[in-house]
């Protein structure tokens, strides 16, 4: 006699699995907010100046690109290099959301299998991690800001807006990295790979007029180049165009209803992927 496979029933409605651990995992905050320090602590433990180490690989990256390509690029130097650092920044926070984020479900694997906790927390966790070290650099910016003269005056109001809506992106980004890398490991280094590439042809080392107008739907159609703008240009003292404002809005919406929909269908199967 053939055994039949039992066939599970089938789960609540996606979106209200998600949006039930999304409530338990902002009701976690103190824990999260916790673990995120204890994290960046850890990490730099017995060194002298700690997170800043982070932010001086930071600068002499900025030292050695914005010395080779302002001459390459035959660009004012002062300009340049308020450029690529502020460039290098956001690139660096929203790389980190998705690169990073490709372990932040892997990394949790003793939390998650103990007790039943709202993988979610995961992704706030390491958003939170980001930001911490963000701070360091922005320590950074205002010495380059200073040393080469600029002041962004009322305009740097912007960047209030523009990071939540960078920080709302980057819970969607490393929650959804995170569960696909957990199913299949090798996406980790497939993911860092693109993001390798896409720092290159993404408008962060070079202005995007350098791409010309046979070449400008490279960066129009690019929703990584919005985010870095929507961010880039109130520290420099510009304003953001509406289209990077709606592209980052609507990268959002998309972004967290797949993401939301991926989580909350697979809520239940994770803790078998370990």
């Amino acid at each position: 006699m053939t055994a039949k496979a039992t066939i599970l029933p089938a789960p609540g409605n996606p979106f209200a699995v998600a949006f039930r651990d999304l409530v338990e995992a902002v009701r976690l905050a103190p824990v999260w907010i916790h673990a995120g320090l204890i994290d960046v602590v850890w990490r730099f433990r017995r060194t002298r100046i700690g997170p800043f180490w982070h932010t001086l690989s930071l600068a002499a990256f900025v030292l050695v690109v914005g010395v080779v390509w302002s001459t390459l690029l035959h660009q004012d130097p002062y300009g340049y290099f308020r450029y690529v650092t502020v460039s290098l920044i956001v690139w660096g926070l929203i790389a980190s959301f998705i690169t990073d984020g490709t372990n932040i479900l892997i990394a949790g694997q003793s939390t998650a299998l103990s007790m039943r906790f709202p993988y979610a927390a995961f992704a706030f966790a390491h958003v939170w991690r980001g930001l911490l070290l963000l701070g360091h650099h922005l320590v950074f910016y205002v010495f380059v800001m200073v040393l080469t003269g600029l002041s962004p005056g009322w305009t740097i109001l912007l960047a209030i807006p523009a990071l939540a809506l960078l920080v709302a992106n980057g819970v969607w980004m490393s929650l959804l990295a995170g569960i696909v890398c957990l199913r299949w490991r090798d996406m980790a280094q497939g993911i860092s790979s693109a993001m390798q590439i896409a720092m290159f042809i993404t408008p962060v080392f070079w202005p995007k007029q350098f791409l010309g107008p046979n070449l400008a739907f490279a960066a129009d159609y690019n929703p990584l180049y919005h985010l870095v703008q929507i961010l880039r240009d109130p520290l420099l003292g510009n304003v953001p165009p509406a289209d990077s404002w709606i592209w980052a809005s609507t990268t959002l919406v998309v972004g967290s209803v797949v993401t939301l929909w991926t989580y909350g269908r697979n809520r239940d199967r994770l803790p078998y992927w370990y």
